[in-house]
């Protein structure tokens, strides 16, 4: 909603808004880009002068300015929707990134590597991309990037939002359960995705991870090439050799079961590594050189809160992601893990999400901490507004991972306790791994003045 607000704004519209709660970095944004965004709901900011109203997918149907809106005859929009009318539908290609892991980094690289190559891409996407400073660009090129989310437009607009996008090349990074609050199985995933892979142009583009079983399957069903990608045997452009780099890492890519490229890509992690090589596919069936296309993942500088190093103290790193899912935490840690080889691994998760706020992966969990040498739990983000018999244990969850890690895991009953317990081992030779996708009760800022101070 922030990348769009600006976009509006961009292009000529008179722009405000309103939230429950802003955070850093996209009230920054918007702040800087000189949109009002005001707090809490009230009806009366929603007047007949309006020429738009865009209702996001987290406005519940009784939204007082949303009914205002509805009230009045304006028109009301999803975001989604909006981005169609506005801006997409003019593109000649609509290139989309989608997947339960890894959008937001994928497209990302795939902006970057567009703009390396001198495409002069559009592009919005749900991080702050550090090559641009922004999550969003406007430009003159034929190719607009979108990440791709399945979850709902709005509450009047209960498509997947990607569906709106009608791309024309596709990336799916992989397909799991997600979004609890919406989908109440894997099968309602599963067919949104269906729909998305089928309505593909018939001279459109398919890149697909090899190694998810579940998007094989529906491969079949596209009506255009499909190229795979990963590392299974059968993978058309085959990951392997990947190693470590002091930036990034360094890998070969098999095609025919011979070596046809040798890539290197900024961001740290064999998952990384992948959604890298996802990004070569597409550019290279663009026509791009493979010269461009090195440059521009080598030149990748990343996402805010993807793995983001936002302090130290001492030999103590801090770092901030997003990684809320089961896979992601534990692809997270292990490309962590092997990366920073001589730091001690402490991951600090707060359950956030809708998935990861309830107990569908309680078991789960346990597993994905596996690389971390210690793990601190935060209390869950609103656990109040949950019933106990489908809210996460965290009591539960730290025992089971110290069962089946061998390591030490505790959990705190407010943010303050995290905090404290931080403070007081800072200056250790650690990497602190702090996953939120929100603001974690503001301990990313509290670490950030204290690192800032320990660096000055």
């Amino acid at each position: 909603m922030a990348a769009l607000a600006s976009m509006l704004k961009d292009q000529g519209w008179v722009v405000s808004g309103s939230d429950a709660a802003a955070y850093p970095p996209m009230s920054d944004l918007l702040q800087e880009r000189g949109i009002k965004v005001q707090s809490g709901y009230v009806a009366e900011r929603i007047g007949s002068g309006l020429d738009l109203v865009v209702v996001g997918n987290v406005a519940a149907r009784s939204n007082v300015e949303a009914v205002r809106g509805q009230e009045l005859g304006l028109c009301c929009r999803s975001l989604p929707e909006t981005l169609w009318q506005e801006f997409l539908a003019s593109k000649e290609l609509r290139l989309v990134v989608a997947g339960t892991h890894g959008k937001t980094t994928t497209a990302s690289m795939l902006a970057w590597g567009l703009q390396s190559c001198g495409a002069q891409p559009s592009f919005m996407i749900g991080g702050e991309l550090l090559n641009f400073s922004a999550n969003y660009h406007l430009d003159s090129g034929s190719g607009f990037v979108l990440e791709g989310d399945e979850y709902n437009s709005a509450y009047f607009d209960r498509h997947a939002k990607f569906h709106h996008y009608r791309p024309t090349q596709l990336i799916i990074t992989g397909i799991e359960m997600d979004h609890i609050d919406l989908f109440s199985g894997i099968d309602e995933i599963i067919a949104e995705f269906r729909q998305l892979i089928k309505a593909l142009p018939e001279n459109g583009l398919l890149v697909a991870s090899a190694d998810c079983q579940i998007l094989r399957k529906l491969l079949p069903e596209a009506p255009c090439r499909v190229l795979t990608y990963g590392q299974a045997d059968d993978a058309d452009y085959r990951l392997t050799d990947y190693a470590p780099l002091d930036v990034g890492g360094k890998f070969e890519v098999l095609t025919s079961g011979k070596v046809s490229l040798q890539l290197m890509v900024s961001a740290i992690g064999r998952h990384n590594a992948e959604n890298a090589l996802a990004t070569a596919v597409l550019l290279r069936e663009l026509g791009f050189s493979q010269t461009a296309i090195n440059a521009g993942l080598a030149t990748f500088e990343g996402v805010k809160r993807r793995q983001e190093i936002i302090g130290r103290k001492g030999e103590t790193l801090y770092v901030s992601d997003f990684a809320h899912h089961p896979t992601a935490i534990k692809r997270t840690l292990e490309g962590l893990q092997e990366h920073f080889a001589g730091y001690r691994l402490v991951a600090v998760f707060e359950p956030r999400t809708a998935t990861s706020r309830r107990n569908l992966f309680q078991e789960e969990l346990a597993s994905a901490f596996a690389a971390a040498d210690e793990v601190l739990l935060a209390p869950v983000y609103g656990a109040g507004k949950l019933a106990v018999a489908e809210r996460l244990d965290t009591e539960s969850l730290a025992r089971a991972i110290s069962r089946y890690n061998q390591r030490p895991a505790q959990a705190f009953l407010e943010i303050d306790d995290v905090y404290s317990d931080l403070k007081k081992r800072a200056g250790r030779k650690e990497l602190v791994v702090l996953m939120s996708t929100g603001d974690f009760g503001g301990l990313y800022a509290r670490l950030s003045r204290q690192s800032k101070v320990a660096n000055t």
